[in-house]
């Protein structure tokens, strides 16, 4: 492996292909090797990290995926800005292994973690469980998913988001990526498995590792204090830039949205905007406004979602 670029690159011959005697770790006397994700694409999404497969020459050998921090540790002489992006990966490796630890099965589990040394400096790594396919990808990729299933998706990502909520973690980065989907032994015809992942903006209530006017999450999914945060904290215009609970709210709402039409709102929706075909639309359409209003203190609550969740589950016999 290199660092190259404030990113882990793996190290190739002459022909573009992995060298695989130098591109490896050493975890409780095993060795694992790492490959790209997709060898037609040798990058790996994460602006803070890189991501690769891990796998070993055992006969039983079972995919894994390793998340490298692309920060190293700091010293000294590092930046501040540096120091809390090195922070928030320990951080996510924390709260990974404390919600394994109280057994939330609808997290990505994390099988063990420790550091390696590239280039004369120490970079912190996570091992986590691979998935057959994300939320995105699933979606796109198969148009007769039916309606029930669907609120089924929903029910369940809400239902992890407030275990997050519950153990004083918000996500703030809920989007279809984020979302695994796995099949049970790995066949596409048995039960289908989905767990809530990347939690690389995950944040502690008490805990704060987000720079002044740092942008926290992607364009299009942006809650309205996430966006004021990039926009005006450096201007301490007053507006509200604080990333909590609600905002992982406005998130799902945006995701139910996607779910539902394929699409993601961009500003305040309309019931006309609303143009999928399914039943009891109009149950949706006000779940989906009252967790997507922009001023915080009309958005809707986890709490007060749990009359909406109960009315889906009942409308659509799940």
């Amino acid at each position: 492996m290199r660092y190259w670029g404030n990113r882990i690159e793996l190290t190739e011959n002459e022909h573009g292909q992995v060298i695989e005697e130098n591109n490896f770790i050493e975890y409780d006397g095993a060795v694992y090797y790492l490959k790209y994700l997709n060898n037609d694409i040798k990058g790996s999404k994460g602006g803070n990290s890189s991501v690769f497969i891990l796998y070993t020459k055992e006969a039983d050998n079972k995919e894994k995926v390793i998340k490298i921090s692309n920060y190293f540790r700091p010293h000294r002489h590092t930046p501040e800005h540096i120091r809390r992006r090195f922070g928030r990966f320990i951080n996510e490796i924390k709260v990974l292994n404390d919600l394994k630890e109280k057994e939330k099965t609808n997290i990505i589990e994390i099988y063990f973690n420790g550091e390696i040394e590239i280039e004369g400096r120490i970079f912190p790594y996570y091992v986590m469980e691979k998935a057959d396919t994300d939320l995105k990808e699933y979606m796109l990729a198969k148009k007769d998913v039916d309606s029930q299933e669907k609120v089924k998706f929903c029910i369940n990502v809400f239902d992890a988001v407030k275990e997050l909520h519950i153990e004083g973690y918000y996500h703030r980065d809920i989007k279809p990526d984020n979302i695994f989907l796995f099949y049970e032994d790995g066949d596409e015809k048995e039960k289908l498995v989905w767990k809530i992942g990347d939690l690389g903006l995950v944040a502690d209530r008490d805990k704060d590792y987000d720079d002044l006017g740092e942008k926290i999450g992607p364009f299009g999914w942006l809650s309205p204090e996430a966006m004021n945060k990039y926009l005006t904290e450096k201007a301490g215009l007053g507006f509200d830039c604080k990333i909590d609970e609600k905002s992982d709210i406005f998130q799902l709402g945006k995701l139910f949205w996607f779910i539902f039409q394929g699409n993601v709102p961009i500003g305040q929706i309309r019931f006309d905007d609303f143009i999928c075909q399914v039943e009891h639309k109009e149950i949706l359409f006000e779940l989906i406004n009252e967790m997507l209003h922009y001023s915080k203190p009309r958005r809707i609550s986890a709490d007060g979602l749990e009359p909406f969740v109960v009315d889906l589950k009942l409308a659509f016999a799940v």
